[in-house]
């Protein structure tokens, strides 16, 4: 695939002034990812760690459930292509290929009907045994902030991580917030990682899409700088994940299962 970035040329206006100088962009590429031949998704993404990005899209989506099941992985970046294989061999269905072609921003308007009659007092065995502190999440996004490099030279990225209650284990830049996710849902993935006692950090929006591969991975906290939609919140109630948004500075919102997020310091 091509850099993650390239100069550009622009014309910089500063205090009434102009002058011609070169910045840093952030490129835009794509990738396809097949599993065992069947081409699954075409993404728009930052052309970087595409093996872990293709991983991470089959995890977080339910269709591969462990690192036990992945027999092979392939990477083409002049194809722009991923090439997975299980030892199963199994095929998707027609109903997912018929959302193939993602953006880097936006979701895939899946409906979530099944989701939202959850009732989370008799479906799902609630875990309040991980829990931090506000200090602890808010000096996690001082390290991510500092991790952000990509993000600091151009500006067009967004930055997911995975962290347990002292520091980030594992951190990716990309256009598309999902694909961030995706990249560090993948790694974790390869590196055997349990989630159970982790949580998901993230620049950006909260929406329910992205709700949803959180909670499949099997995490039930994730922070964002940034604000969830209604029915991100909605799922999150009725799947059990704590929300916190608009961690900035000092202060932050906690949305879900405040229970999770300690009173004492």
């Amino acid at each position: 695939m091509a850099p993650a970035t390239k100069s550009y040329p622009v014309i910089r206006i500063k205090g009434g002034k102009r002058s011609g100088e070169r910045d840093t962009v952030v490129d835009e590429g794509e990738l396809t990812i097949f599993l065992n031949g069947q081409k699954v998704v075409t993404l728009s993404c930052t052309p970087k760690e595409e093996k872990y990005l293709a991983l991470g899209f089959l995890f977080s989506e339910g269709i591969v459930k462990d690192r036990g099941e992945i027999k092979r992985v392939a990477s083409y970046p002049q194809r722009e292509e991923v090439r997975v294989f299980t030892k199963r061999e199994d095929k998707l269905s027609g109903d997912f290929l018929q959302t193939a072609v993602l953006t880097s921003g936006c979701g895939k308007g899946k409906s979530f009907k099944s989701l939202e009659k959850i009732n989370p007092l008799e479906d799902i065995l609630l875990n309040f045994d991980f829990s931090l502190t506000p200090s602890e999440i808010l000096s996690l996004m001082r390290e991510f902030d500092s991790k952000s490099t990509l993000f600091k030279r151009t500006g067009g990225v967004h930055g997911a991580a995975l962290a347990d209650r002292e520091r980030i284990l594992l951190f990716a830049e990309d256009v598309g917030r999902h694909n961030a996710v995706d990249k560090v849902l993948g790694k974790a993935l390869m590196k055997r990682i349990i989630l159970k006692d982790k949580l998901i950090l993230s620049s950006g929006r909260i929406s329910s899409d992205l709700l949803v591969k959180v909670w499949r991975a099997g995490l039930s906290l994730i922070c964002s700088r940034s604000a969830p939609t209604g029915k991100a919140l909605d799922l999150a109630k009725n799947l059990g994940v704590t929300v916190v948004g608009f961690v900035r500075g000092r202060r932050m919102n906690v949305y879900t299962y405040p229970a999770r997020i300690a009173t004492s310091e």
